[in-house]
């Protein structure tokens, strides 16, 4: 071989990665997105490096959904008629992809099984891409924003029925938090909403220790347009002052963080509280 041929073929060499993380990053190839295909227009979905990597992420979709029987029942009114979730979730990568595909199935009127064949299978796309494909009239900025929509719906599905789980799963922990509510009002629609048991049970000690209206501390901090719970106060207490605040906010959490004491904190509690120190 000849001196002169050497740093062409090096430099064809080291190119070749580079070309496969450039196809990787255009969404060629097995590199991919976020699980539900976040505001992805065009391209398919990631392939696994394997059948059986790929049959085993479905069936821990499936499973994950069947062993928590909080989720199943929040996704049912969003199924079409007769399916159930562990059905209607087989052959989706993860759960959160599977949910969010049921909410564009009901914000957009898209049959879900069409979406669903369009996302799992050999030729899985990205759930923008199945909405592309299905509603064309729309353009790519819609079809980004219909995505975050229902990522977002998806979360807060996937946050109740964790909560749900907890409380369900936790006697003491449920009764401290009924313990706080208003006499006959039931301790899991009251959850409803909340990120995690930590918020939830804050929320209900700051309404006890300043007398504000649980269903309007509720509204306010779960609504449509939620603020922080500190911005919540201010508006349904505007006569304290922003130290006065602090203060209560401090004291609710010292409660909230004996309650979860009490009542046995998880690993998830723990990171929780730390978030909020």
């Amino acid at each position: 071989m000849r001196p002169s041929m050497i740093p062409g073929i090096v430099c064809s060499l080291l190119l070749v990665p580079q070309t496969g993380r450039l196809l990787a990053q255009k969404g060629h190839g097995r590199a991919g997105g976020p699980a539900a295909g976040a505001g992805a227009v065009s391209g398919t979905a990631p392939a696994t490096t394997s059948a059986g990597a790929m049959r085993g992420a479905h069936t821990s979709a499936s499973t994950r959904l069947t062993n928590n029987p909080a989720l199943p029942k929040r996704m049912q009114p969003l199924l079409p008629s007769g399916m159930t979730a562990a059905a209607g979730s087989a052959g989706f990568r993860n759960q959160g992809q599977f949910i969010a595909a049921l909410h564009v199935s009901k914000n957009l009127n898209i049959p879900f099984d069409q979406l669903k064949t369009r996302m799992t299978g050999d030729h899985a796309e990205s759930l923008g891409r199945a909405i592309h494909d299905l509603r064309p009239s729309l353009s790519k900025s819609e079809v980004r924003k219909d995505v975050r929509v229902a990522q977002r719906q998806a979360g807060r599905d996937m946050d109740a029925a964790r909560l749900a789980n907890r409380l369900s799963s936790n006697p003491a922990l449920s009764a401290r938090a009924q313990a706080l509510l208003p006499a006959g009002t039931n301790v899991q629609t009251a959850a409803a909403g909340f990120r995690n048991v930590h918020e939830f049970l804050l929320a209900e000690h700051v309404a006890r220790d300043l007398n504000i209206p649980f269903t309007q501390l509720k509204a306010k901090v779960t609504g449509p347009d939620p603020v922080s719970l500190k911005q919540a106060i201010g508006t349904l207490r505007p006569n304290l002052s922003s130290a006065a605040i602090k203060s209560d906010l401090k004291a609710a959490r010292l409660e909230t963080r004996a309650d979860l004491r009490a009542a046995g904190k998880s690993s998830d509690d723990r990171k929780q509280i730390a978030q909020t120190r």
